[in-house]
C-alpha cells in the first residue's frame, strides 16, 4: 500500500496522481484553531487482487482525542466546471468527479491500484484552548501488513481572536422542507434548520438570512417558492395586523447556536425591486397570498403595508434584543437601469431604518455616489471602484460570474478559496456575502435537486456554486471539504488581525496595518491579482503563525 500525507489544499482526484507541491508531514496551529491534513492512499500497481478492503485506525494522542473529527473524502459529480473563458484557470477542467463530500468513516474501507483515495483529519480547537507542545497523529492501514503515516502538529502559545466581521452564506430553508419532506413550523423543521445553522455558525457564517417573508430570492417570474413565512400576517380592509411568535422561535434557536448577525430577507423582488414578495396573510378567515408578482413594488397598497409592518417589526427586534445587529436588504443585484426603480424602495425603506443598515449586492458604483446605498456587498472583480472611492462600508461577495476572483468552485484550486482571507483583511472589508449555503433548487427554482447528483443546480451555474454543504439522513449537514477551507480562509484573516495587534505594540496603531502587509509580502496582492498556489498559502499561513510567537 503506498500512502502519503498532504496539506488541507491538495486535492485528492481518484483519476490522477498527487500533486507533490502539497506532501506534507508537519505543520502548526494555534490554541483554539481547526487544523486539517489528508491521507492518501492505495495498493501498490501489481497488486493482486487489485482492489481490497483493508482495516484502518488513527492514534491520537490524548490531549486532542475530544477534538480530533476522522472522515472519508468521497466525490460528487460535476457536469459544469467553470464558464468557458477561465477553464485554463482550473486544476481539473473536465467534467468528472470532484473530492468535496465529508463522510464518516465506513465499516468498509477499499483501497485499488488505479485510483487514490483519501481521508481528510481534523483537529478542531475553535471552542478549546490546546496546550502548546509538538503531538503526532498516526495513521494504520492494515492489509497484508501494517502501514503507517505520521503528522506532526505543533500547537503554539497563541491564540485567534474572536472574528470580527459578519459573514453569511444564504441559508434556504425551505430546500431543507423539500429535501427532508417537512412542513414549515414542524417540529422536525425547527430540529433540522437548528442542526443546519448550528453547522453554519460553527464554521464562520455568523449572520442568517432571516425569513420575515418567502425570500424573494431565485424565483422565476410566476413561479413562487416553497412558503417560509416567520411573520403571521392578518388583513382587515386596509388595515394589518402581525403575530411575531414564529420570528421569536427563530431568534431563540439563532442565539442557541451563537448567530451574532441577522439579515432580514429582501423586502422587494430580486434584480431591480419590481415587485413585492409573496407575502401570506389570513383575511376573513381564510389564508392566501396578498401580495407576489402582481404587485408593484413600489406601489401604493404595498408600500401602505410595509408602512405598518415596518414600525412593528423594528418594535420587535428591538424587544428581542437584536435590532442593532440586524440588517435590511432592498433588492438583490440591481442593474443600472434599475435604478429609479431601487432608488424609490430604497429611500422608503430609509423612512424607517438607517442607511447603514441597508445592504445590498450590487456592482454599479454610481448607486453609492447617488446615495442610493451607503453599504454596498460588491462582486470581487468590480470591488477595487469601491475601494478606491474609499467606500467606509464596504462589503464583498462572489457568486457564479467571479472565476477569476477568490472562489469555491470544485474546478478552482483550493487556494483560491483560501485565499479570501488575506483580501479581506488587506483591503478592510467589512462583510462577506454569499448566496449558497445549502440550494438545493435549480435555475429560478423551478426544479428540486438532488444535491449529491447535481453540484451544478442541474447544469445552472459551476460545481460548487449552489452549496456548501449536503443533507445528511439524519438532518444533520454533512461538511465540504469546500467549507473546511473558506473556515481556515476566515481564520486566516483572524491570524493577520491578532498579528497586526501585535505590531501596532512596536510601531503604533496607525501603522500596524501597512506593517503586516509589507512583513509577509503582501503588497502588490489585489482581488484580481493573487497567488492561488497551496504550498504558498499554508507557508505563508505558517510564518504568520511564527510571527505570533516570536
Amino acid at each position: 500500500m503506498i500512502l502519503e500525507t498532504l496539506n488541507s489544499l491538495a486535492k485528492i482526484y481518484a483519476d490522477r496522481e498527487l500533486d507533490d507541491r502539497f506532501i506534507q508531514n508537519e505543520g502548526c496551529m494555534l490554541q483554539n484553531e481547526a487544523f486539517s491534513f489528508q491521507v492518501a492512499f492505495k495498493l501498490e500497481e501489481n497488486s493482486d487482487p487489485a482492489k481490497a478492503a483493508f482495516g484502518f485506525s488513527v492514534d491520537i494522542p490524548e490531549e486532542l482525542k475530544p477534538y480530533t473529527r476522522i472522515k472519508a473524502i468521497d466525490y460528487v459529480p460535476c457536469d459544469y466546471t467553470l464558464y468557458p473563458p477561465c477553464l485554463g484557470l482550473s486544476d481539473h477542467p473536465e467534467q468528472g468527479l470532484f473530492p468535496d463530500i465529508l463522510r464518516d468513516i465506513p465499516t468498509v474501507f477499499w483501497a485499488s491500484t488505479n485510483s487514490w483515495r483519501g481521508v481528510y483529519i481534523t483537529i478542531d480547537a475553535q471552542n478549546a484552548c490546546l496546550k502548546p507542545g509538538i503531538y503526532t497523529i498516526k495513521t494504520i492501514f492494515k492489509y497484508k501488513g501494517e502501514y503507517t503515516k505520521e503528522f506532526r502538529i505543533e500547537v503554539l502559545d497563541a491564540k485567534l481572536p474572536p472574528q470580527s466581521i459578519p459573514v453569511t452564506n444564504w441559508f434556504h430553508t425551505d430546500c431543507l422542507c423539500n429535501y427532508y419532506h417537512v412542513e414549515f413550523d414542524s417540529k422536525e423543521y425547527w430540529r433540522i434548520t437548528e442542526n443546519f445553522a448550528k453547522t453554519a455558525v460553527h464554521y464562520g457564517i455568523n449572520m442568517l438570512l432571516m425569513p420575515v417573508f418567502t425570500p424573494p430570492l431565485d424565483t422565476g417570474v410566476g413561479y413562487e417558492r416553497r412558503t417560509i413565512q416567520l411573520v403571521d400576517v392578518f388583513k382587515d380592509g386596509d388595515k394589518y395586523s402581525f403575530d411575531f411568535r414564529k420570528l421569536r422561535k427563530w431568534v431563540k434557536m439563532c442565539k442557541r447556536v451563537g448567530v451574532k448577525y441577522y439579515e432580514i430577507s429582501h423586502l422587494f423582488t430580486q434584480w431591480g425591486c419590481k415587485y413585492s414578495p409573496k407575502v401570506m396573510a389570513t383575511e376573513n378567515g381564510e389564508y392566501k397570498r396578498i401580495f407576489g408578482w402582481e404587485t408593484n413594488g413600489h406601489g401604493e397598497e404595498y408600500l401602505a403595508f410595509l408602512a405598518q409592518f415596518l414600525p412593528e417589526l423594528i418594535a420587535e427586534l428591538k424587544k428581542l434584543g437584536i435590532f442593532n445587529k440586524s440588517y435590511f436588504h432592498v433588492s438583490d443585484e440591481p442593474a443600472s437601469d434599475m435604478k429609479d426603480d431601487y432608488s424609490i424602495c430604497s429611500k422608503f425603506l430609509r423612512k424607517y431604518i438607517s442607511s447603514d443598515r441597508i445592504f445590498d449586492a450590487l456592482s454599479d458604483i454610481s448607486f453609492y455616489h447617488e446615495g442610493l446605498i451607503s453599504c454596498p456587498v460588491v462582486s470581487l472583480d468590480h470591488i477595487h471602484t469601491f475601494i478606491e472611492a474609499k467606500v467606509p462600508t464596504l462589503w464583498g461577495y462572489y457568486c457564479c460570474g467571479q472565476d477569476r476572483t477568490s472562489n469555491r468552485f470544485l474546478a478552482l484550486p483550493a487556494g483560491q478559496n483560501r485565499m479570501l482571507g488575506l483580501q479581506l483583511y488587506k483591503f478592510n472589508i467589512k462583510g462577506f456575502l454569499q448566496w449558497g449555503f445549502n440550494f438545493y433548487n435549480s435555475h429560478l427554482s423551478l426544479e428540486q435537486i438532488d444535491p449529491y447528483a447535481s453540484s451544478t443546480a442541474g447544469g445552472w451555474v459551476p460545481g460548487g456554486d449552489p452549496y456548501v454543504v449536503y443533507p445528511g439522513a439524519d438532518g444533520n449537514a454533512v461538511i465540504s471539504i469546500r467549507l473546511e477551507v473558506f473556515r481556515e480562509a476566515l481564520q486566516d484573516m483572524r491570524a493577520l488581525e491578532a498579528l497586526e495587534s501585535k505590531f501596532a505594540a512596536k510601531v503604533g496603531k496607525r501603522k500596524a496595518h501597512k506593517a503586516v502587509i509589507a512583513a509577509l509580502g503582501l503588497e502588490d496582492m489585489t482581488f484580481l491579482k493573487f497567488n492561488n498556489d497551496g504550498k504558498y498559502l499554508v507557508e505563508l499561513r505558517e510564518k504568520i503563525n511564527r510571527l505570533l510567537v516570536e
